[in-house]
């Protein structure tokens, strides 16, 4: 039996390529799922086509009260929060640091930094009243390094690592565990808008020069992301904590 049988687990950005991913493969083990998207249909659709045990609703992670009403939903539906995969992000304009607006900083950390944030600190009650659980986080490899012409993704990235670390230690003694995976480039939507807007026409070719740096010579696929995903929100993972998973194929090996 699955360690995520019968857990219950909510899914930020779950319309999205590693969120849906994720759903898929959480879905599959046993675990009943509150999946949300800032558009509802994308999530209302991947739900129908789960069926069972999956709910979904429209949630932007930039609203704490929004953040609030996904995790009432859940425990009036399920009876509990077990875990909370908190994935939604965004990657914001690329472009010279000190052409990147304050606009465009925002934004990404509305998202990516207060939505965790947000995120995290509403699960908390019920996650204790669960007796525990797991939180986990999608950094990425722009979380432990620098990308040029990235600058507030990257900052994003880099805080949700400190967060995390800060929030294993503060949680841990009440068996909250708090995680983060790290992927390098997905082959997924958000690559596609980073390599068109580095150089429009040309993404290919950016994406040839990524590639050139990952010792596996490609882009991750959503579902590899996901694996890892699954196994931080299930009890396999009841031992770890405070930890960064890089899904990489080997990016930030050299």
């Amino acid at each position: 039996m699955s360690e995520a049988n019968g857990k219950v687990i909510v899914i930020t950005g779950a319309a999205g390529g590693i969120g849906a991913a994720t759903a898929r493969l959480l879905h599959a083990q046993g675990a009943r799922l509150m999946l949300t998207d800032r558009e509802a249909e994308g999530v209302q659709g991947l739900a129908e086509e789960l069926g069972g045990e999956t709910a979904a609703m429209a949630a932007d992670v930039s609203s704490r009260a929004d953040n609030q009403a996904v995790i009432q939903a859940t425990e009036e539906r399920f009876g509990a929060v077990h875990g909370v995969y908190l994935n939604a992000g965004i990657e914001g304009r690329t472009g010279p640091l000190e052409d990147a607006d304050d606009r465009v900083w925002e934004q990404v950390f509305a998202v990516n930094v207060h939505g965790v944030r947000y995120g995290l600190q509403a699960a908390l009650p019920a996650l204790r009243r669960a007796g525990g659980g797991s939180i986990l986080i999608t950094s990425s490899v722009a979380g432990v390094r620098g990308i040029a012409s990235l600058s507030p993704y990257v900052a994003s990235k880099h805080a949700v690592m400190g967060l995390m670390r800060t929030a294993a230690a503060e949680l841990g003694p009440e068996g909250i565990r708090v995680n983060c995976v790290n992927p390098g480039p997905v082959d997924n939507r958000m690559m596609r808008s980073i390599e068109d807007q580095i150089s429009p026409g040309h993404g290919e070719e950016v994406q040839q020069g990524f590639t050139a740096r990952i010792p596996l010579e490609r882009y991750v696929r959503n579902e590899e992301v996901a694996s890892v995903a699954a196994f931080l929100l299930s009890d396999a993972a009841s031992g770890v904590t405070g930890a960064n998973y890089l899904v990489d194929g080997g990016m930030t090996a050299q």
